[in-house]
């Protein structure tokens, strides 16, 4: 390969080696680790220590929950549920209800990180095979891939193969049940020019909270890599697949947490009244079927010219349960009973010996208080002895199918660098829920396979094109970039109940610009300053919603600026970003009415989305990474703040502070390392959020690691992660509505056995 001048691909380069490198030949920590790489806007690059802090049987969204300005909250310490999964950044989130922060898995976009028809990088990536994390605070990288990319960009970097033929196996036991199983093969160098691996695990846990039947994760996956060099051309291919079925964590009200902090309101015995049996664990599932797969080809143009083109697909599919306690009646636009589409005429609770819809008793006012209150129409009492209850299991299927292709072209001209390219994908999301009689609801929740009703069936179609050009110049220790790009997007949806397109919309940006200057103070300091417009496509899931009104409704949009320095002396790392950010355009999701007083299991395609003011947010991040020694490193971080709500809405104030975003964020953290022997602890202090309480999370890592090469075996490690060690009961993320969250994991442990032949 031609040596290449471009000084972001050669950054790139150094980040890679050390983010690979945690130890040296005799064990003790590397004298240079990465937090940031040059650039003019915010990044950071996880450091090594980061990886050991997590078990393997974690997900690997949580080693970044250390870095500045991050909180990560997941439904139990392995990350065992999407759907309670919560990612916050400078007061951008992803959560159940908003996606605004970007992610891709070795450059190539996820295509988009909701609960319905999205993956985040869990989905496509296992912790042994993931080298290293590029975040992107506020500002992305210019090339990034993502369609919500508001508040800053998340890559997740998978391991090259390696050079030497190995085999691994890895065996992980832990809290609740938990139980995995590694196996990775290294081809080492064939055919003399190709590396590759191939990977699989199988992972099991159960819910924390609860016994007996309480649900749990069930999760096989699966990688495969290559990296073949010819000449001027390496060629890299990457397949993963991840087959997952997961029980949900609940969110609880702060009244429900202060009276049982160590229950989500989720029950584990069936009780055969179907009221109470909605909240019966198992019933609220998750499951999902995700495969993604690339090729990479990277040809140097000339010494100074690189062209890289990533085509790729993806396929998702997959359904989200609930057993809601009652039939429904749905009708056709004539009022006729119908099996597809329609609208649900009204529900009952209780049937005849014939299966004939029974009304309570005359004169029975009773109702049932929990988990919400219901009238006479759900209570047992109000029936005669021989009514027999029934309910539905209701599901929503997703399924997605991606096509897209990134290029990219860098060359070095004189004092230019410069970069070019373009993003296009075409996707298809088929979104439909149906809904299945339980066969007898006084025994458990077995249900018909055949639909009684479907209720909706809608395909939705994005086309998406991104282009973009930057230069950078270089003038001494000044450098100066600028840069441009757009995004060409239109959505369809097609209900086929009609049988037509019934919505589109065109969600095209303006022309998005940014710019940045870095200045190379000394030969340790260098100060930055950026600004960039950022952009978020209307979701095809607006579309989804009958009442929208979408003319009206505008793409989302955030203006940032960074402004920070950064000091480098090997033995101590800082970094020091001030921001300010102006989100615009916010849209949120306006839901209808509910008379159930608790879940609107019916409410299909109604409620509206619409635009409502925006986030104001401004903050200071801070980290250092000090090296006492060359076995011991001490880092720390920390954030300060403030985003707040522009414009009213339902729900929302001006002024007022945005659901989940957290004022302050602190972490400190120690690794050593003697010998064979490593050990870390790491501490994160959380502070309040609204009315929600701060709280500190303690989490400790140990380990062995040694050559032996004796007999078979090449290598062998022991890791032990406690998580939580001071057993603190505490909320975690939330749904971004304010009114609930998600209870923190309490201690939980987790050791693994590797050994590589």
């Amino acid at each position: 390969m031609y040596a290449l001048k471009n000084k972001s691909i050669l950054s790139m380069a150094v980040a890679m080696a050390v983010s690979t490198s945690a130890y040296a030949n005799d064990n003790v920590i590397e004298e240079v680790t990465v937090t940031a790489k040059p650039t003019s806007y915010a990044n950071n690059v996880i450091e090594p220590a980061m990886l050991e802090q997590q078990s393997s049987v974690s997900s690997v969204l949580s080693v970044i929950d250390n870095l500045p300005g991050i909180s990560i909250n997941e439904g139990d310490a392995f990350g065992g549920d999407d759907w309670s999964t919560t990612i916050t950044m400078r007061g951008f989130s992803i959560d159940s209800n908003q996606q605004q922060l970007g992610m891709t898995v070795d450059g190539i976009p996820n295509g988009g990180s909701n609960y319905g028809g999205g993956a985040k990088a869990n989905r496509y990536l296992d912790s042994e095979n993931l080298v290293t994390v590029e975040v992107g605070q506020g500002t992305s990288d210019i090339k990034s891939a993502s369609l919500e990319a508001l508040g800053g960009t998340f890559n997740f970097v998978s391991k090259a193969p390696s050079f030497e033929k190995s085999t691994t196996f890895a065996y992980t036991s832990g809290s609740h049940d938990a139980s995995r199983y590694y196996v990775k093969h290294e081809t080492g160098t064939i055919f003399d020019n190709t590396q590759a691996y191939v990977s699989y695990s199988q992972t099991d846990t159960s819910r924390w909270i609860g016994s007996g039947s309480n649900g749990g994760k069930d999760n096989q996956h699966a990688e495969a890599k290559f990296v073949t060099t010819l000449d001027e051309l390496t060629i890299t291919g990457r397949l993963s697949y991840d087959d997952v079925s997961e029980t949900n964590y609940n969110s609880v009200s702060l009244a429900q947490f202060e009276q049982t902090p160590d229950w989500d309101q989720l029950t584990w015995n069936w009780t055969g009244v179907p009221h109470f049996d909605q909240m019966f664990a198992e019933g609220w599932g998750t499951l999902r079927e995700n495969t993604l797969g690339y090729l990479k080809f990277e040809y140097a143009i000339s010494p100074t010219s690189l062209l890289t083109i990533s085509p790729y697909y993806h396929k998702n599919s997959g359904r989200g349960d609930w057993i809601p306690p009652y039939l429904t009646s749905p009708v056709d636009e004539n009022g006729n009973p119908t099996t597809e589409g329609g609208t649900n005429a009204g529900s009952y609770g209780f049937t005849d010996s014939n299966g004939n819809p029974l009304a309570p008793n005359a004169g029975c006012t009773a109702s049932l208080n929990w988990p919400w209150e219901s009238g006479p129409e759900l209570n047992p009492a109000c029936y005669d002895a021989d009514a027999t209850p029934v309910m539905s299991y209701r599901h929503t299927h997703y399924n997605k199918d991606r096509l897209g292709v990134t290029a990219n072209y860098q060359a070095s001209i004189g004092m230019h660098d410069i970069e070019a390219g373009f993003w296009y994908e075409q996707s298809d999301r088929d979104e439909s829920r149906d809904w299945h009689k339980v066969i007898d609801a006084r025994i458990y929740h077995h249900f018909d396979n055949t639909p009684y009703w479907t209720q909706y069936k809608n395909t939705f179609e994005t086309d998406t094109l991104k282009w973009y050009a930057q230069d950078s110049m270089s003038f001494d220790d000044l450098t100066l970039n600028l840069g441009v790009k757009k995004y060409l997007v239109d959505i369809e949806k097609y209900d086929h109940y009609q049988n037509a397109t019934t919505a589109k919309v065109n969600s095209d940006s303006d022309l998005l610009f940014s710019g940045g200057i870095l200045y190379q103070l000394n030969s340790n300091t260098e100060l930055f300053t950026s600004y960039s417009e950022n952009f978020a496509a209307i979701k095809d899931g607006v579309l989804e919603r009958d009442s929208s009104d979408l003319s009206a409704i505008e793409p989302e949009t955030a203006e940032n600026i960074d402004l920070g320095v950064r000091y480098d002396n090997n033995a101590l790392k800082l970094t020091a970003t001030a921001y300010s950010i102006e989100f615009d355009n916010r849209i949120t999701f306006i839901a209808p009415g509910s008379d159930t007083g608790g879940i609107d299991y019916t409410i299909g395609t109604n409620g509206s989305y619409l635009n409502v003011g925006g986030i104001e947010s401004k903050g200071l991040e801070l980290s250092a990474s000090y090296m006492l020694s060359p076995q011991w490193n001490v880092y720390s971080s920390y954030t300060n703040n403030n985003s707040e709500y522009k414009g009213d809405a339902p729900g929302f104030e001006a002024g007022g502070k945005v659901i989940d975003s957290v004022d302050d964020l602190f972490v400190l953290s120690t690794d050593y390392y003697s010998g064979d022997f490593r050990f870390g602890l790491s501490a994160k202090y959380t502070g309040e959020r609204g009315d929600v309480d701060s709280y500190t999370v303690v989490d400790l890592n140990a380990g062995y690691a040694a050559e032996v090469n004796a007999g078979p075996f090449k290598a062998i490690d022991i890791a032990f992660v406690v998580y939580n060690i001071t057993d603190e009961s505490y909320l975690a993320g939330g749904t971004g509505n304010g009114s609930t969250y998600f209870i923190g994991a309490p201690r939980t442990a987790a050791v693994t056995l590797t050994a590589t032949f």
